[in-house]
């Protein structure tokens, strides 16, 4: 399977606008450590995990051609208002249809959390812009010689999703963001990829993420074959420097992962 991460960053991109910090002047100058919001390219289906608002940027920067599938993880804005750029990316105005149907897979229950913040009720249901398809927990779809599998971070009831590929007996789990909530993580062992969110540095602060050790424990106990870390957001770039993410593969040098970037291609 082939994979390529589109956006590496969180809520907050970087350059975030206004920082002068010196991550984000660099970035902003040279394009160097720019990180777009989480967002994760699947080549053998032509499929996205999430929309951040920056999809555009996205899409463009890394010259995809064509998405026909998108799984969402759950309603967050940096995970899902770039749904409307990407769907009348592929509308037709003049004859009100769909150019390249695209095929919108998320739980019901995240889209009812969806509609509340978000156009969701309006692209979906009224304009039909996208083909909006409900997964449930442990459901699979099976694209071309792909399945994809809707993992609920609490079961049946989750609010919060990651998404398992499965191909020629190769397996890789894509879990970008609230896996504090990750109960189900120890079901999932000897992964051949996990792409995971970084978790949190200042978590003395931060106790609604998962902490960074904590994240190192669960990570001993999967024991998955190549980790990548993503969601990597600015404010903890610019509060702890870019020589911490170094510092951290010398502290835990017997967990092998590796930090996200904006373009990295993934083979397994």
């Amino acid at each position: 399977m082939e994979f390529k991460i589109l956006g590496s960053g969180g809520a907050f991109p970087t350059p975030r606008a206004f920082c002068q910090c010196e991550i984000c002047v660099e970035a902003r100058s040279t394009g160097k450590n720019k990180r777009n919001s989480s967002c994760f390219f699947i080549k053998d289906i032509n499929g996205l995990v999430d929309c951040p608002e920056d999809i555009n940027d996205s899409l463009n920067s890394h010259f995809i051609e064509k998405v026909e599938h998108v799984f969402i993880t759950h309603f967050h804005p940096d995970h899902t208002f770039g749904l409307r750029v990407l769907l009348e990316s592929v509308y037709d105005y003049y004859t009100k249809t769909q150019e390249i149907p695209v095929n919108v897979y998320m739980a019901e229950n995240v889209y009812e959390s969806l509609k509340k913040i978000f156009l969701a009720e309006f692209l979906f249901e009224i304009k039909k812009k996208g083909n909006l398809i409900f997964i449930k927990n442990n459901e699979t779809v099976h694209i071309n010689n792909t399945i994809v599998t809707a993992v609920g971070y609490q079961g049946d009831n989750s609010e919060v999703y990651a998404f398992l590929f499965e191909k020629d007996n190769q397996k890789a789990l894509y879990a970008p963001c609230d896996t504090i909530k990750f109960e189900r993580s120890s079901e999932f062992i000897n992964l051949d990829l996990l792409v995971n969110e970084i978790g949190i540095f200042s978590h003395d602060i931060c106790k609604k993420e998962i902490s960074f050790p904590d994240l190192m424990t669960r990570l001993e106990n999967m024991k998955p074959k190549r980790i990548i870390l993503t969601h990597i957001e600015e404010c903890e770039l610019r509060k702890w420097g870019l020589e911490h993410l170094e510092n951290l593969k010398k502290k835990y040098p017997q967990i092998p992962f590796e930090f996200a970037h904006d373009g990295l291609d993934i083979n397994i």
